[in-house]
C-alpha cells in the first residue's frame, strides 16, 4: 500500500509543511524552525470529523465528547472552553445516551449490513421505519431522522420523473408530530432529502416514497445543492458507468437551532457512507478487505467547499461523532479494515 493511502489529508498537509521546514532549516540553521520540526501533528484519527474544519458545541453528543477534543488540541482552536475553566461545552449532557439493546434481525435488504443504532419500535427517539425503498431511524423529539440505509443498483434507476409530492408520513405512531412541508416555509433551509429522489427513479411509487417528510431534514441551500448533491450524483454515476452495486448509510446529527413553532431540529452536520460491493466470480456480490469505502461528514452551513472530497473521513470517525455502530453483520476483522479505510 502506498504512503498516500495511509495518511489523511490533514497529515499530508503537515508532511508538506515539514518538508518546507526541513529545507528552511538547511538554509537558516536551527532555532524556531527546529522547534516546528520537533512538534508532531495532531492525530485526528480518533477525533470526530468536525475538527477538520470547525467544531461547535452543537456538534457533540455530550460534554465528555467535547472534552476529548479540547484536551487533544492545544490552545482550544475551536473555542469550546468559553470561560477558560478547562471544561468544554458545559451545557451539554455529561455523557452520550447509551445505545439501545439489540433488536431482532430484519430480513429487509436495506438492513443487510446491520442496524447502526439498534433502532426498533420501543424508543421513540430511535424509531425504526422499514419500507421497500429504504429504512430509517427517526427521532420523535428532534422531528428528523437519525439515519437512513438503502441500496443502489441498476434495478432502482430508470426514467421516472421527480414526483415533488412532499407530504407528512402517516406511518409514524400516534403521539408523533407529522412534519408538514409547510413547516419549512420561509425558513431559509431546503427540504433536504437523505435518501435521494434520484436513487429511486424506476417506479413512481419508489420515487414518491423519498418525499415523505421523515426522509427530509433542514439543509442549507449551499450544502444541499452543492457538495451533497455532487456526491449523490457520483454514487449514481458509479452504477450507470460501471454497474456497481452500493450500500449507503446517511444521516444527520448535532444541532444549530430549531425551525418554526414545532421546533424541528436543524442539524449541524450531515454524513454519508457508501460501500461499494465487490463483484464475485460467480456473479454475486460481497465485501472484502479491498472493497471501496467512501465516507464524508459535512457541516450544515453555506460556506462550503464545492468539492465533496474535501469532507472525506472514515467510518470510525463518523461512529465517534454519532454513537452509531456500522457494518455489525460483518466479521470483526473486516469491520475494522473497512472502518479505518482512509480517504485518498
Amino acid at each position: 500500500m502506498q504512503m498516500s493511502q495511509l495518511t489523511t489529508p490533514r497529515v499530508r498537509s503537515w508532511m508538506r509543511g515539514l518538508a518546507i521546514a526541513v529545507m528552511g532549516a538547511g538554509l537558516f540553521g536551527c532555532g524556531p524552525v527546529a522547534m516546528l520540526i520537533a512538534r508532531p501533528p495532531v492525530d485526528v484519527a480518533n477525533l470526530p470529523p468536525c475538527v477538520d474544519d470547525r467544531c461547535y458545541c452543537g456538534d457533540f453528543l455530550s460534554q465528555a465528547q467535547a472534552q476529548v477534543v479540547l484536551e487533544a488540541l492545544p490552545r482550544d482552536p475551536h473555542g469550546l472552553d468559553g470561560d477558560g475553566n478547562g471544561r468544554a461545552c458545559e451545557t451539554l449532557p455529561a455523557t452520550p445516551p447509551p445505545m439501545d439493546p439489540p433488536v431482532p434481525a430484519s430480513n429487509n435488504p436495506h438492513l443487510v449490513l446491520g442496524n447502526p443504532s439498534h433502532a426498533g419500535t420501543t424508543n421513540p427517539n430511535n424509531y425504526l421505519l422499514e419500507r421497500p425503498q429504504y429504512v430509517i431511524a427517526y427521532s420523535r423529539d428532534r422531528k428528523i431522522l437519525n439515519w437512513a440505509s438503502w441500496q443502489v443498483e441498476a434495478r432502482w434507476l430508470g426514467q421516472v420523473s421527480r414526483q415533488d409530492n412532499f407530504r407528512p408520513d402517516g406511518a409514524l405512531p400516534q403521539g408523533f408530530y407529522q412534519v408538514a412541508p409547510t413547516d419549512y416555509r420561509g425558513s431559509g433551509y431546503d427540504r433536504g432529502h437523505i435518501v435521494p429522489s434520484g436513487d429511486r427513479t424506476n417506479r413512481v411509487q419508489d420515487n414518491s416514497a423519498t418525499f415523505l417528510m421523515t426522509n427530509i431534514v433542514p439543509q442549507t441551500p449551499e450544502n444541499n445543492r452543492g457538495p451533497w448533491r455532487e456526491l449523490e450524483e457520483y454514487g449514481r454515476d458509479r452504477v450507470y458507468q460501471y454497474d456497481d452495486q452500493l450500500h449507503v448509510f446517511a444521516g444527520a446529527y448535532g444541532q444549530i437551532d430549531t425551525l418554526g413553532s414545532r421546533q424541528i431540529v436543524i442539524p449541524s452536520r450531515l454524513w454519508k457512507i457508501i460501500i461499494v460491493y465487490d463483484r464475485l466470480p460467480e456473479g454475486g456480490r460481497g465485501l472484502g478487505p479491498n472493497s471501496q469505502v467512501i465516507a464524508v461528514d459535512m457541516p450544515n452551513r453555506n460556506d462550503l467547499d464545492a468539492d465533496w472530497q474535501r469532507y472525506r473521513t472514515t467510518i470510525h470517525r463518523i461512529e465517534l461523532a454519532t454513537g452509531h455502530r456500522f457494518l455489525a453483520q460483518l466479521p470483526a476483522d473486516l469491520q475494522a479494515l473497512l472502518k479505518e479505510a482512509p480517504a485518498p
